[in-house]
């Protein structure tokens, strides 16, 4: 974990970053995406070492054998660099004014500080993290947990201050430096049982203990034991969470109203036809969120060439006069 000093170096520094970073799925704090922000936390602190419990810091007159660095209110509202440290293995739970719905593409993103290196120039991907697992829950008990995937090596334990390739991790927060969250996308949930993607009450971010020894490390979604620095003994251990801001809200989204839509063939190629009971417009959406085509006019009938699109999943938006209904479509060239 980092000592107070690099913290205050990486704000300075993060404070001169561009609006943007090579890996697409970086969002800024400022990005007109967010509608919302976190209003409320409860954290579980975990220790400052959990190889031996009994290690304990000491900083400004505080000694603890658990992280104690940061408050609640440093990770509610919109990012900002402050933060609250987890622990190795605790865990923090948010809420929010109002759920989270599934709505085109990602539905929110988490902000971490994680540093780039300052030796290596001319690059962004190449990052000091500390990971956390992501879960949501709509009712507030029962949790389900993004699919996270690591493929960092696990022949040798990461230590404090080593670095490694932010591209090599999925559905894990924290790969991203300060002011940039890191999006997740409830779709990727939709048919879980007891959980109902369009009203997210509550958002998980647990730590990822991140030592290759059995004994204490813990695993990704593909049983892969996951290796981040480790140990880090300071009260700053762990997870960093800076904030969690909201992409999708119920209240930022008109109620729909019951409308006949369809998208066929599905999966499509070539063209896809979409048919509606009354007069719609056409947005069209990639998995990033970003629109790939689009049509003003309104019609009950569009049939959409797609030929240029390369395959993958995409989201088509029925855009009515007072409201959306969005179908996904598999492109197949």
């Amino acid at each position: 974990m980092r000592n107070l000093l690099v913290v205050v170096c990486v704000l300075l520094a993060a404070s001169v970053y561009a609006q943007s970073l090579s890996n697409p799925l970086a969002m800024h704090k400022d990005s007109s995406a967010f509608v919302g922000w976190a209003t409320s936390a409860e954290i579980v602190r975990g220790y400052v070492n959990i190889s031996d419990t009994t290690f304990t810091y000491t900083q400004s007159g505080t000694t603890s054998n658990h992280a104690f660095f940061g408050s609640i209110p440093n990770c509610l509202g919109k990012a900002n660099g402050q933060f609250i440290s987890l622990g190795d293995g605790g865990y923090i739970t948010l809420q929010f004014d109002s759920p989270i719905v599934n709505g085109i593409g990602h539905d929110f993103a988490v902000f971490e500080n994680a540093l780039i290196p300052n030796t290596i120039p001319n690059q962004d991907s190449i990052v000091f993290f500390e990971l956390a697992f992501v879960e949501v829950s709509s009712n507030g008990e029962d949790f389900v947990r993004f699919p996270a995937i690591s493929h960092v090596q696990t022949d040798v334990q990461m230590g404090n201050g080593d670095y490694d390739d932010c591209h090599l991790l999925k559905n894990l927060a924290g790969i991203f430096p300060v002011f940039y969250g890191c999006p997740f996308d409830l779709e990727e949930l939709a048919n879980e049982p007891n959980l109902d993607v369009n009203n997210i009450t509550h958002v998980r971010l647990v730590d990822v203990v991140g030592s290759i020894d059995p004994q204490y490390g813990t695993y990704d979604s593909e049983g892969n034991i996951i290796n981040d620095p480790f140990p880090t003994p300071y009260h700053t251990c762990g997870f960093d969470l800076d904030a969690v801001g909201v992409i999708h809200s119920l209240n930022s989204v008109q109620e729909n109203i019951t409308v006949d839509a369809n998208a066929y063939p599905n999966p499509a190629s070539g063209f896809v036809n979409l048919s509606a009971d009354r007069d719609f417009s056409v947005e069209i959406y990639n998995l990033m969120g970003q629109k790939v085509l689009c049509d003003s006019e309104k019609s009950t009938f569009f049939a959409m060439d797609i030929s240029e699109f390369e395959s993958g999943i995409y989201f088509v938006a029925f855009v009515f006069d007072d409201c959306r209904i969005v179908k996904k479509i598999q492109v197949m060239q």
